[in-house]
C-alpha cells in the first residue's frame, strides 16, 4: 500500500467519510495530503459545509423534496 494519496483518493475517502468513519491510517492520510494541496483542502472544506448544512436542514425538520420557493420580486 502507498502512502501518498492522489486528488481522487481524497475525493473518494471524502465522500466515503460521510457515509462511514474512516480508519486513523486512512483519516491521517487524508489529512497529511490536505495540508500539502490547495485544491483538496478546499474540496472537502466545501464538503464539511455542505454535511453541516445538511444536518442542520434535517434537525430543523426541513424537506428535501419541498418545491423551492421563488423570491417575490417587486
Amino acid at each position: 500500500m502507498r502512502f501518498k494519496l492522489t486528488c481522487k483518493d481524497v475525493h473518494r475517502l471524502t465522500s466515503e467519510g460521510l457515509d462511514r468513519e474512516l480508519s486513523l491510517i486512512e483519516r491521517t492520510r487524508l489529512r497529511a495530503h490536505i495540508m500539502l494541496c490547495d485544491a483538496c483542502y478546499h474540496f472537502t472544506g466545501q464538503m464539511q459545509l455542505l454535511r453541516r448544512a445538511m444536518r442542520k436542514l434535517d434537525t430543523q425538520g426541513g424537506n428535501a423534496n419541498a418545491p423551492v420557493k421563488k423570491p417575490v420580486e417587486e
